[in-house]
């Protein structure tokens, strides 16, 4: 019998990354604050990676109070609720008490009863007129706020998230009774499932564990932006990594070259090379990610420098392969390069990404429009709908439709959310309710 062997030959093609190019991939992708952290850490671990950190920061110089002014600042209780306080206009002298109610509130939201006696004193006012305040507080954001008890403050967050009936009523009412006896109390007085109690009582677990802290009130934004935009022209502008909170970086050639001349084992050599090379790495690395980082804001300022140099100047509609064509990059590679950062211009400070909105084109396509410029205009026709009479996401369509954007209805409900708007039918019943109250 006889055998044969056949060998087949096939052609096939891939792309392989080296490693350096996949760590400046990973370095291009880390913001300030990541990118810091790992030349900690690096410089900890590498004796050739030299690292000088600032001792003065100018960007908090009074040269950069245009930036500072508009960059988010951690926020305790207060602060956050001060903020909510114009959407109640409340009048001067519940200004005033509530600015007592805030010097006197916990951290997690309780007032004290003796609090209110000082107020009514203090202020000449009646319990009523201050318990009518503090209905008012109670509905600022988050829910919880300006409470008594637990009590009150499971009730205010259930009501919030449309939870609150009838079994949670009888739930609250008896917290004391729990404690005391267990839940078996109500599943023999109140013949509640067992199945449906524990899930109330985890629910309310939940509940109290609530604004325990005063980080959970605190806003988690990064206050540093990455990168700086100032003008200097109405056509150019100053465009730089905002690095004066990074350290210089360096790889020690110097050092390396004396410890290579020594006699060491082979183990040793390969130590010293591997870290050597790996600092010179990291120092190539970083230099690619600040270059590319000053080319696409320099694109993006020549796109924006409308709403740069305009403060009723809407953003542009630029689309994250326009610039890429632009620069000869690939598109991936300035989605890597804007993820996560922010930047600092003369309007305030943004993502990177949210300079580049999205194009929506009219009906006769003889003009763009960008989704920002749409969000804007749909907050203007809000702020001015009538009182009585909101307009619905299908009247804002028509409004859009009217100027010859043709958006759908699921699109303006979605930037309406995005914006953080109520339904029209949500603002209905909380300016009845702020009316009822007031």
């Amino acid at each position: 019998m006889e055998n044969k062997n056949d060998i087949f030959l096939f052609t096939t093609q891939r792309t392989l990354i080296s490693p350096s190019l996949l760590y400046s991939v990973k370095i291009l992708e880390m913001n300030n604050l990541d990118l810091g952290d790992h030349i900690r850490d690096c410089a900890n671990d590498n004796p050739f990676l030299e690292a000088e950190w600032p001792v003065n920061n100018s960007f908090f110089s009074d040269n950069n109070s245009q930036f500072l002014e508009n960059i988010p600042k951690e926020q305790t209780l207060p602060d956050k609720i001060y903020a909510q306080l114009p959407f109640l206009k409340l009048n001067a002298e519940e200004t005033e008490i509530t600015a007592i109610l805030l010097d006197g509130i916990s951290e997690n939201g309780y007032l004290n009863s003796d609090l209110l006696k000082y107020v009514s004193n203090e202020k000449n006012v009646s319990y009523f007129e201050v318990l009518r305040l503090i209905k008012k507080l109670q509905k600022l954001s988050p829910p919880g706020l300006f409470t008594f008890n637990l009590k009150d403050k499971i009730k205010l967050i259930l009501e919030a998230e449309n939870k609150y009936n009838k079994n949670y009523a009888i739930l609250v009412e008896n917290l004391e009774n729990i404690a005391k006896c267990g839940p078996d109390y109500l599943l023999d007085k109140y013949k509640i499932a067992p199945k449906l109690l524990s899930d109330m009582i985890a629910e309310i677990g939940h509940c109290g564990a609530k604004f325990t802290t005063e980080n959970e009130w605190r806003d988690t934004m990064d206050n540093v932006p990455d990168m700086v935009i100032s003008r200097q022209t109405t056509t150019n502008f100053n465009l730089f990594v905002n690095d004066e909170l990074l350290p210089q970086v360096s790889a020690n050639a110097k050092l390396f070259a004396e410890i290579s001349e020594k006699r060491c084992s082979q183990s040793d050599k390969k130590y010293m090379n591997d870290n050597f090379s790996s600092a010179e790495l990291l120092v190539k690395a970083i230099n690619y990610r600040n270059t590319t980082l000053v080319k696409i804001l320099k694109e993006i300022a020549h796109r924006q420098q409308d709403f740069f140099n305009c403060r009723d100047s809407y953003l542009y509609p630029v689309s994250v392969r326009s610039i890429a064509d632009a620069l000869t990059m690939h598109e991936s590679t300035v989605h890597r390069a804007i993820a996560g950062k922010t930047v600092a211009t003369p309007r305030g400070v943004f993502s990177i990404k949210h300079l580049l909105p999205k194009e929506i084109k009219s009906k006769n396509y003889s003009s763009v429009v960008s989704d920002y410029s749409i969000k804007e205009y749909m907050k203007v026709l809000i702020n001015n709908e009538p009182i009585d009479s909101p307009y619905s996401d299908n009247h804002i369509v028509g409004f859009l439709n009217s100027r010859g954007i043709n958006i759908s209805r699921r699109t303006v409900a979605k930037y309406r959310s995005a914006l953080e708007i109520p339904t029209a039918s949500q603002r209905v019943k909380l300016r009845r309710l702020r009316r009822n109250i007031s």
